[in-house]
C-alpha cells in the first residue's frame, strides 16, 4: 500500500520502530510494571512523533503513575533526517518542521 511502513535492511533495524514509531515503546510500557518494584521509577525519552499520550495512557492502564514531565526541542538527528520525507507524506511533520519535540515520560511504581 502506498505510505505503508517497510521496515529498513541491515544496520538501519536497529532503530526501527515500525510504521507508527511504537514497536518499542509499547512493548516497554506493558513489561516495565512487572520489572518496577514498588516506588520503583521508569524515566522513558520518546519523540513527540510516537504518541507521549499514548505512552502515558498505557503505563497508567498498567496501574502505574505516569505524566510527561519535561520537553525539548532539538534539532533532528540522524535517523529523523533520513526520514523526513516519509514523515511528511504521513502527515507528521509539516514541510517548515526541521526540529522534533523530545518528552521526557516519568511513571512510578505505587507504594
Amino acid at each position: 500500500a502506498p505510505g505503508a511502513h517497510r521496515p529498513p535492511r541491515g544496520p538501519a533495524r536497529a532503530w526501527d520502530a515500525g510504521g507508527d514509531g511504537r514497536l518499542v515503546l509499547d512493548r516497554i510500557c506493558l513489561e516495565a510494571p512487572g520489572l518496577l518494584r514498588p516506588g520503583g521509577v521508569l524515566l522513558l525519552v520518546q519523540s513527540a512523533l510516537s504518541d507521549p499520550g499514548a505512552t502515558v495512557d498505557c503505563l497508567r492502564s498498567a496501574g502505574l503513575k505516569s505524566a510527561v514531565t519535561q520537553r525539548q526541542r532539538i534539532e533532528f538527528g540522524p535517523v529523523l533526517r533520513a526520514r523526513v520525507e516519509w514523515l511528511r507524506e504521513r502527515g507528521l511533520l509539516s514541510p517548515e518542521e526541521n526540529d522534533e519535540e523530545l518528552v521526557v515520560v516519568r511513571a512510578e511504581q505505587p507504594v
